[in-house]
């Protein structure tokens, strides 16, 4: 899916919002700047969080609490080993868990978790295609 702006990321959030649940990842993938943190700040006010959602990429893991699950929104940008998420996949149960910079790590989530893979392409300054898996 190619949006012209970021104005139109409500598109992409309206297709991915069916699916998540608890015990699902949602994999998100994407050079600097191609809008991971903002997509998941879309899609997450549109799944009830009121709180200011911020970047993971120094906190590694920001929490969010919504009526039927928790929310799980990790950056793996600066983790290079995979014992460091191993600390955090605890937490990753019972919840709904979106993670960018996931290239980064080598774990097959599926073996527990239901997956969506969200590969996101920077085509000019405000165009972005979307390449989604894992939805029907």
């Amino acid at each position: 899916m190619i949006i012209n702006s970021m104005d139109e990321l409500s598109k992409v959030v309206d297709i991915i919002k069916p699916y998540c649940q608890k015990n699902m990842v949602i994999l998100l993938n994407g050079d600097l700047g191609a809008g991971k943190t903002t997509f998941t700040k879309k899609l997450l006010k549109q799944l009830g969080v009121k709180e200011l959602v911020n970047s993971p990429t120094f906190v590694i893991m920001n929490q969010y609490e919504i009526k039927d699950f928790k929310i799980n929104h990790v950056d793996a940008y600066r983790l290079n080993k995979d014992e460091e998420v191993e600390l955090y996949l605890e937490h990753f149960y019972e919840s709904l868990n979106i993670i960018e910079w996931s290239e980064n790590l080598n774990i097959d989530y599926g073996l527990y978790f239901k997956i969506i893979k969200i590969n996101i392409k920077i085509i000019d300054e405000n165009k972005r295609e979307f390449i989604i898996e894992g939805i029907e």
